[in-house]
C-alpha cells in the first residue's frame, strides 16, 4: 500500500446493500488507487431495510476506537445512506468516537450518515468528512465514476484540505463581493430536521456565524421550503453568515404547482431572512449532494468563501 493513503474500513450503519456487484466494483477501484480495504464483508448483513440489526449496526460504530487501535489512522467508509442510524444514536459511545478522531480516524460518508457526522459535532465538536461512499459513488460503472469526486475525496481525507471554485450565477446573493470565514457544517437537510432540538442539533454558540451547507434527494419544494422555515423559525438560519445550497434533485413537480419551484421556494426563505433583519447570504450550486460530482467536506471544519454574482470561491482554512 501506498505509505501516504490511509486503510479504508468499511461500515454499514444505514440499509442494506440492494446491488452487491457494486460493492465489488468499488473495492476494484479503490484498491486500484492504492488503497488497501478491510471489513468489506459488512456488505453481506441484512436485516428487514437494513444492513444488519441494530445491535449489529451499532456495534460497528462503537468499535470503531478498538479498529483505530488495532489499525492505526484509517477513513471508516460508509457503504451506503439509506435509513437506520437514527435509532443508534442514543447508543453511540460518542466520547469513545471522539477519542479515536483524535487518534486519527476519519469518518466519510453522507445522506443518511449525516446522523453521525452532525451528532459528532453537537456532541463532542469533532470532524467527521461529508462526503462519497462506497456502493454509491465508487461502486458505479467505470465511466461513471467521478474523477472530481476522488480528487476532492483524496485531498479531505489525506490532506485536510479543501478547495473549489464554483462558476455559477448566484440568484440570491445581495451584493456584488462578500467574504465570509466561519465553521462549515450541515449535510442532508431531512437528517438536519430530524435532529432539531434534541441533544445531537449543534447549540447555537456552536453554529453561530456557521456557514450552512444542505442537500437532499426526493424532496419536493414544498417540503424543503417547509424544513427550511423550520429552521428559520426556531432561529437556526439567521444566526448563519451564510447557507450553501448543493444538489437537490430527483423530485417532479406537477400541473399543481403552477410555476412553484424549488426557487420559488428559496426566494421566499431569503425574503423571511430580509424581514428578520438578518444579512444571512444565500449560494447555490455546490457541488455536493445525491450527485456525480461531489466534493468532500470537514462537518464541524473551518472554511473561507470569497463570493460574487457569477460565482464563489470556497476553501478550508
Amino acid at each position: 500500500m501506498n505509505a501516504s493513503l490511509l486503510p479504508i474500513y468499511c461500515f454499514a450503519p444505514s440499509g442494506k446493500i440492494t446491488d452487491m456487484e457494486s460493492i465489488t466494483r468499488g473495492k476494484s477501484f479503490l484498491e486500484g488507487q492504492g488503497f488497501e480495504l478491510h471489513n468489506i464483508e459488512c456488505a453481506n448483513r441484512v436485516y428487514q431495510r437494513f444492513a444488519g440489526s441494530d445491535q449489529e449496526r451499532l456495534n460497528e460504530i462503537n468499535d470503531l476506537p478498538e479498529i483505530t487501535s488495532s489499525i492505526g489512522p484509517h477513513i471508516a467508509l460508509a457503504m451506503r445512506g439509506g435509513y437506520g442510524i437514527s435509532r443508534l444514536l442514543p447508543n453511540i459511545q460518542w466520547d469513545r468516537l471522539a477519542k479515536a478522531v483524535d487518534d486519527g480516524l476519519v469518518i466519510v460518508g453522507h445522506s443518511d450518515i449525516s446522523s453521525l457526522e452532525i451528532g459528532l459535532f453537537a456532541k463532542t465538536g469533532r470532524v467527521s468528512y461529508a462526503g462519497p461512499m462506497l456502493s454509491y459513488d465508487f461502486g458505479v460503472q467505470i465511466a461513471e465514476l467521478s474523477q472530481f469526486t476522488l480528487h476532492h475525496f483524496q485531498e479531505a481525507v489525506l490532506h485536510q484540505r479543501f478547495e473549489v471554485q464554483v462558476q455559477h450565477q448566484q440568484h440570491w446573493l445581495e451584493t456584488n463581493q462578500a467574504h465570509y470565514e466561519g465553521t462549515l457544517w450541515g449535510g442532508n437537510l431531512s437528517i438536519l430536521m430530524s435532529l432539531l432540538n434534541t441533544s445531537y442539533f449543534p447549540n447555537k454558540p456552536l453554529i453561530k456565524n456557521g456557514i450552512l451547507f444542505i442537500e437532499d434527494v426526493n424532496e419536493h419544494p414544498y417540503r424543503v421550503e417547509r424544513m427550511l422555515l423550520q429552521l428559520l423559525q426556531a432561529g437556526v438560519l439567521d444566526s448563519q453568515q451564510a447557507i450553501l445550497f448543493g444538489d437537490f434533485s430527483s423530485y417532479q413537480l406537477s400541473p399543481h404547482d403552477d410555476g412553484y419551484s424549488l426557487n420559488a421556494s428559496i426566494s421566499l426563505i431569503k425574503s423571511q431572512l430580509k424581514e428578520l433583519g438578518a444579512k444571512t447570504q444565500i449560494l447555490n450550486n455546490l457541488p455536493f449532494g445525491h450527485c456525480r460530482d461531489k466534493l468532500t467536506l470537514p462537518v464541524g471544519g473551518k472554511c473561507q468563501i470569497n463570493a460574487n454574482r457569477d460565482g464563489f470561491h470556497l476553501k478550508s482554512i
